[in-house]
């Protein structure tokens, strides 16, 4: 499939950049070793099924629900690749959600 530009990138394109991440942190041994690309593309799943699919919860557009959300599945995912739960939750907190055009809104 073609890159073209201004469009948004493909599933494909996103689980490849989320398990580049994911190798980079199991190179540096802050995650344990895994299954990279089969990793990415669950992460991918479930954040997309938390947050944008049609399972998403109807109450989202409430910044403090999306925010609490949010935190919630990116909990989830950094648990899911192996960091340590209170890592993970300093990790969390810190998280900036992005602009709302960003999201695909």
């Amino acid at each position: 499939m073609p890159n073209i530009p201004g469009a948004f990138p493909s599933r494909r394109e996103i689980a490849g950049e989320i398990a580049g991440r994911i190798d980079a942190a199991v190179r540096a041994g802050h995650l344990p070793a895994q299954d990279t690309a089969l990793a990415a593309t669950a992460l991918l799943g479930a954040l997309h099924e938390a947050l944008v699919g049609p399972l998403a919860s109807d109450n989202l557009e409430d910044p403090a629900k999306l925010r609490d959300a949010v935190q919630t599945v990116t909990l989830l995912a950094l648990r899911a690749v192996g960091v340590m739960d209170a890592r993970a939750r300093g990790l969390v907190v810190q998280a900036v959600l992005p602009a709302r055009t960003l999201v695909g809104a």
